[in-house]
Order: C-alpha cells, then structure tokens, then sequence
C-alpha cells in the first residue's frame, strides 16, 4: 500500500517550509499545490521533501487545490495537510495502518497547537479531539483536513471536497464518505498546527460560525448565511 501528501498552500511562503520539514522523512511522494502572489511555489520547489510544485489551477480556495491534488497523484491512499501545521513523524505510516482493513475509506485524528497558550493547548484538547471522540461514535464524522486521508479512488469516485462550500467542505466530504465505507478517528494521529485563526477570530467567534454552519448544514443549506441557498436547479443545497 502507498500513499501520497497533498499541502494546499496559498500565499504560505513563510510557514510551508517547516510542513515540509515535517514530511522529509515520509516514505511517500508529496505535492504541493501552491498559489498565492508571494514566493510559496518558489519556497515548496526548494525543499528536498517535495517532489512536485503544481500550479494551483483555479485559486478558487482549498477544497479545489486539494482536489487537483488528488487527481494528479496515483497513490492508492491520499493524506491531507496544510502549510500551517507540522506532522510528527511517522505520520503517514499511522494513517495506512488503519486501511489493512478493506473497510476503511477514511480516517482523521486529532489538532495540537504547536504554539500558544495553556488555554490553546485545552481549547485544543477539548474541541479538536475529545469532541471527536465523541461525535464521530454517533455518525457526526468531522476529518479535519489538516489531519486526514482517504482511499484515491473513493475519493475522487464520491466528487471529492465540495468546491462550492465556502467552509465546512472538510466535515462534508467525511460525512459523504461515511456512505461509502468505514471512517476511522486513531487519537494517535494527531498533527500540530498553528492556532493563528483562533487567535484572528476568537476562539468564541469561530465556536458560532460552526455551530450556525452545522445547524444550516443539517437543514440542507449552505453553511454561510451569507451565501446562497440554491444549488443550480432551484433546491437546497444539499441534504445528506
């Protein structure tokens, strides 16, 4: 079994270098999807851990950069980070282990901060691992896509991240592909990643942007109400 890593980057040329770091030892090929006006692709080129740069085609956000990703490697399993977060080492071999079941079409583990405060690392604790341990149980699959990976072919077969979801496209991809296999939470395979955005926004603010967007997901609309409802053909915009 073989696996590859995909790292959307946009504008993160001064953090992509140390994800890279992370990666130099995997025992997998790794793409970097790079976008952005600043040197990032330049940055991920650079780095002995990458082995390809690919331009991202649309900048249209990371659900389509991780898709292009997806499409352009031929592993039978795909892992997901970003350029913000470092992965411990054996990563990649931590996720593979859990697909000897044939069963298995995805798996996700748990957020650390790799910086920050007392408060960061318990917020962390709370809401990117035990929360998970006790979501996913009931069929709240929530593979955040710092930290996850999934069989290639069902990925791509079940339309891969939904480029459409503004947010939120990394909690609909796992709950689709619950349908189509096992989803798996290993609590061993944590990744840390910077807590930037919970400091830009607030741990508060981001706690009810999600839990309006789960509300809206659940009733079939777009998770941002700032967004439009209607999916092309006058309907909701998505039911599971």
């Amino acid at each position: 079994m073989n696996a590859a890593v995909v790292v959307p980057a946009y504008d993160e040329a001064e953090t992509i270098a140390q994800t890279l770091d992370s990666l130099a030892h995997a025992d997998c090929e790794v793409v970097v999807v790079a976008g952005g006006t600043d040197d990032t692709a330049v940055v991920a080129d650079a780095h002995p851990a990458t082995d390809r740069v690919l331009d991202d085609e649309t900048e249209t956000g990371p659900a389509a950069a991780r898709n292009q990703g997806a499409r352009a490697v031929d592993a039978e399993v795909v892992c997901f980070t970003d350029a913000d977060t470092v992965v411990p080492p054996g990563w990649v071999a931590r996720h593979l282990s859990s697909y000897h079941d044939k069963r298995v079409v995805g798996v996700g583990g748990p957020l650390r901060p790799y910086e920050g405060s007392l408060r960061d690392r318990a917020l962390f604790k709370l809401l990117s691992d035990y929360w998970y341990r006790v979501s996913w149980p009931v069929g709240f699959v929530q593979a955040s896509t710092n930290n996850c990976s999934y069989r290639r072919v069902a990925l791509l077969d079940a339309g891969g991240f939904d480029e459409a979801l503004p947010f939120m496209e990394d909690t609909d991809c796992s709950l689709r592909m619950r349908h189509h296999g096992r989803m798996v939470y290993d609590p061993l395979a944590y990744v840390e990643t910077s807590p930037r955005r919970q400091h830009e926004e607030g741990y508060a603010g981001l706690f009810a942007q999600y839990a309006v967007g789960y509300a809206r997901y659940a009733l079939g609309l777009n998770p941002d109400p700032d967004a439009g409802d209607d999916d092309g053909d006058g309907g909701y915009f998505r039911r599971l």
